[in-house]
Parts: structure tokens; sequence; C-alpha cells
């Protein structure tokens, strides 16, 4: 679509109507305007600007030549393209950006002025220090001949403004690049680096990952080792604080009284009733046996004691040292509490009587060896 023409079509002479009806030019027959659009008409060998709402009756309208649609938009951009050379085979493409205003619509259709872009072409190429400027860069060098251009560029724009019939243009900014085909092979250059860099990152990222997967994880495994350890210690210092107080409590109990470790043997934790009962049973028969044990000591005792003091008799008797009398005395004085019984066996055999018993009557002994023997 050219600018600032937008379009130019020419007007069909308008049909006799009937004798009496006024001639109309049909408004669907001319073309339609928009907001920041407006028609010029040529009538009658000059240009006519049209009204916002026409009837189809005006003159202009309806013994119209031709209409034109012209774009009145402020700062309308438009762009233009030179080939300026470089220091080697292949040229720059300098673009070149304006700000274009249609200030008097019917002197940019009289003077022709359809698409503004020839003439700026022809006003930058006229600055022919331009295409000078890229002979000493390559290609590779773009980036410093922008800098150069664009000084340049806006200095010439400035000093010598663009003059153009009905309209304004001003110099907005430019760009500087290499050709099509360089800078498409740059581009699937980039891409292909791009993607490259891409891959490298990902295969990075992902050893990365796995060496902080790695890390964490014997982290963890440590961490958790330390814990088990540190609960097992835990587990044996509960273990032998339990021991150590059950058995202080063992102590205690054991020290509590007579009969404490018979109970604390037949209830310890753990046995079933049969367990318990053959353990009492046990009791009873290891107390009976001991009460057994008791007599008989004590009567062996006994035993021991009676023959003791028939000796003890016996000698005093070999000696002389008392009579019947006093042999009596002598035995009661050894155990008060001698059963009647003993006393009696020594009773029970007669003897003739004997004023005293003197030393040297070793014959006479009154007391025969199965009396005392008890």
């Amino acid at each position: 679509m050219s600018y600032p023409v937008i379009s130019q079509i020419p007007l069909d002479p308008v049909a006799k109507q009937g004798f009496l009806s006024k001639p109309r030019r049909p408004i669907s027959s001319l073309p339609r305007q928009l907001p920041h659009q407006r028609l010029v008409f040529e009538y009658d060998g000059t240009f006519v600007l049209g009204d916002r709402r026409l009837r189809g009756d005006e003159p202009h309208v309806l013994h119209g030549d031709s209409v034109s649609v012209v774009d009145v938009a402020k700062d309308q951009p438009v762009t233009i393209d030179v080939s300026i050379n470089s220091s080697g085979a292949h040229d720059f493409t300098v673009a070149v950006q304006f700000r274009c205003t249609v200030d008097e619509p019917i002197e940019v259709v009289r003077a022709g002025l359809t698409d503004v872009t020839e003439h700026l072409v022809t006003y930058i190429r006229a600055y022919h220090k331009l295409f000078e400027l890229g002979r000493s860069y390559g290609l590779h060098n773009v980036h410093e001949l922008w800098t150069i251009v664009h000084a340049q560029v806006k200095a010439y724009t400035t000093l010598v403004p663009c003059v153009l019939p009905g309209m304004s243009a001003e110099f907005a900014g430019l760009d500087v690049r290499p050709p099509d085909e360089i800078a498409q092979g740059r581009r699937r250059y980039e891409t292909n680096l791009h993607n490259i860099q891409g891959e490298h990152g990902l295969r990075d990222a992902k050893r990365k990952l796995d060496r902080d997967f790695d890390f964490d994880e014997q982290e963890y495994l440590q961490a958790k080792s330390h814990s088990a350890n540190d609960f097992t210690r835990q587990e044996s210092a509960l273990d032998r604080d339990q021991q150590i107080t059950e058995a202080t409590q063992i102590k205690d109990f054991l020290n509590s009284g007579p009969g404490a470790a018979d109970g604390l043997y037949a209830t310890v934790r753990g046995l079933n009733e049969q367990q318990v009962a053959d353990r009492y049973a046990a009791l009873s028969d290891r107390e009976y046996s001991t009460i057994q044990r008791g007599i008989q000591q004590e009567h062996e005792l006994q035993v021991v004691q009676a023959r003791a003091r028939a000796d003890v008799v016996r000698t005093a008797i070999a000696q002389g040292l008392f009579n019947e009398t006093t042999g009596k005395e002598l035995l009661a004085t050894f155990d008060d509490d001698e059963p009647e019984a003993e006393v009696k066996d020594l009773e029970e055999p007669t003897y003739e009587a004997r004023a005293e018993v003197t030393a040297g009557d070793t014959d006479d002994d009154f007391f025969m060896e199965e009396d005392v023997r008890g």
C-alpha cells in the first residue's frame, strides 16, 4: 500500500435521470474514507477537498473526474533502504526511518506524490558521502559503522531538511545491517550455537544435579548412620539404667526381710502358672529338708553333749572325786533343762551304800559304763 495517497480511482459520468429528477452520484460508488483519511476530487482542472459527509449532488462529486484517498495521519513511520559499500564483496544495508505528516492533501495530490518512499530514497542518495563511510569496515564491524552512519545522516537531515509538497518528513533514526544472506547465515549460526550451548548447559545442569543428589544422599546416609548410632547408644544407656534400677530394686527387696529371696525366686517375670507352682513346691521341699536337717543336727548335738557329760562323769569317778550324790549334782549343773528321762537312766542301777569315795578306789566304780553312756 502506497503512502500518502492510498488509492486513486477515476469517476464515471453520472447518467441522466428523469426530467424532474435531480442528478446525484451514489455515495456507495465512492471510496470509503477512514477517520485518518480524506478524499480529494479532481474537478474542472482543479482539486477540491471533500467533506466528511457527502450528499452526492455536490458539483465536485457529481462532475468530478477522479478521487484520491490521502492518509493524513500524524507522524506516519516510513522506512527506506539504501546500500553502501563495505571493505569486502558484500554491501551494508542502511535502513533510515522518517516521521511523515501530510499537511496539505490537495498539494500532495496535485504534485502526484502518491508514494513518498521514492522521494525519500532520492533525498538520501543525494548525500554522496554516505556511500563512502563503509569502505573501511567489514561485515563484523557493523556496530562501529552504525555510530558513524547515524551521526552523519542526522547531521545531513538537520542541515539539509527534506522538502516535499504538502507534507513534512523528519529523520527518526536508522539501522545498519549486513546483507540478508549474511544475516540469515549468522542467525543460523547463532541459533545452532545457542542450541549447542543449551545442550551443553543441560548436560552441565544434569551433572550438577547428579552431583548434588549424590552429595545429599551421602549426607543423608551419614546423618542416618549418626542417628542410628545415637539411638543405639541411648538405648544401651537406657538398658543399663534399667538394669541398674532393677538390680537396686532386687537388692532392696532381698534386704527387706527373711523369705524375700524365696519370694523373688518364685515370682520371676516370664514364668507361667506351672513353673510358678513347681518353684513353690521346690521351696516347700527345701524348707522341709532344712527343718529336718535342723532336727537331726539338734539331736546329734544332744547326743554329743550327753556323751561329753558321761565322759566327764567317768573321769571324775575314775579319779574318786565324788560319790553318787555328788555325781547327780554335777550332772544337774551341766544342763538345768536336761530331760528327766536322761537323769532317770542314771538312777536305774542299784548300788550298795558307801560312805565316801576316796582316791585310789578305782576298782569300786559304782557307775557302770553302760549306765552313764546315756
